[in-house]
């Protein structure tokens, strides 16, 4: 759909007094006055400052869910293809692929990440967390039924990997990191918990 000019104003003053002060501290007053409208014109596209905030970052953050998805997957396709021993290696594959996305909307996430206490956004990590944990350990449940896993994981021990491994790759956005600092630390991290996956689970 097409944004008009005046609702693109309201788009780019609202991003930078997010990004500046955070949701919770955001003056709506100083967004309308700043992009040079009434209430009532900013009303006309908005109902309420959470609406302008997810009109900001929905997009890119339904845009990662979709593609973590589609990454999940794949991992389910290797079963059928017998190559499981491959877990690794393209979970690799697709976390470098997550992070250039989530670089090529680098102040969505950080909108997210760091500016969204107050929102339904302030949860999407644990979001994330939850969708890979469910749909992984049914993944290790299948890969356990053809012998293919020789470890196992407690679901507890599971969610809390899980969540510093997640929280780990944001802190890329967190800490401002450029593009190509980002991929050299993702790299490492990668090595570290694929090190401590093969360890506990032992794929065969």
């Amino acid at each position: 759909m097409k944004i008009s000019e005046t609702q693109q104003k309201i788009l780019t003053v609202g991003k930078r007094e997010f990004l500046d002060k955070g949701f919770k501290d955001a003056s709506l007053r100083k967004i309308v006055a700043e992009a040079g409208f009434t209430k009532g014109a900013f009303y006309g596209y908005y109902p309420d400052k959470a609406a302008l905030f997810e009109a900001l970052v929905s997009d890119a953050a339904d845009g990662l869910t979709e593609q973590f998805k589609s990454a999940q997957d794949a991992h389910f396709d290797l079963i059928s293809e017998n190559e499981t021993a491959k877990s690794r290696e393209l979970s690799t594959k697709y976390l470098l692929y997550f992070v250039n996305y989530i670089y090529d909307y680098f102040e969505e996430f950080k909108l997210i990440i760091c500016c969204s206490e107050g929102t339904k956004y302030s949860d999407y990590i644990h979001e994330l967390v939850e969708l890979d944990v469910s749909r992984t350990e049914k993944y290790y449940t299948l890969l356990k039924d053809k012998g293919k896993i020789a470890g196992s994981v407690s679901h507890e021990l599971h969610h809390m990997i899980t969540s510093a491994y997640f929280t780990a790759v944001f802190e890329t956005v967190v800490h401002d990191m450029t593009r190509e600092q980002a991929i050299e630390y993702i790299k490492e991290l990668a090595i570290f918990f694929n090190s401590g996956w093969d360890g506990l689970l032992k794929l065969i």
